[in-house]
């Protein structure tokens, strides 16, 4: 689900940031600014024509527009314990593999 009111948050900061009003932003959009206004506050929720539109305008991506919508997997890490075990699994099934036959594609 898409958090309106963090997104609301990321315009409010980024606008104030370019030292633009909520006026001049809805109108560069073209989009009232009782709209723009409900969109910063949470309220409503912008088409993706609009939200590129203000990402656009503000310079930024819609991804970090989005950014606390997104849930991002966090990197899975094994000890060194595991990855010793598990290449020597992989040592000791490479040694097992029978090179010697033919596979069925061999055969003409």
């Amino acid at each position: 689900m898409v958090d309106y009111q963090a997104l609301g948050r990321r315009l409010k900061a980024k606008r104030r940031s370019m030292k633009l009003s909520q006026a001049q932003l809805a109108k560069a959009v073209q989009i009232s600014m009782s709209f723009y206004g409900n969109i910063e506050r949470g309220n409503r929720v912008p088409s993706i024509d609009t939200l590129v539109a203000l990402a656009n305008v503000l310079n930024v991506s819609t991804d970090y527009l989005l950014a606390e919508s997104v849930n991002v997997a966090k990197k899975q890490t094994i000890s060194r314990t595991d990855s010793i075990r598990i290449q020597r699994y992989l040592r000791d099934m490479i040694d097992v593999l029978d090179y010697s036959t033919e596979s069925p594609n061999d055969k003409e």
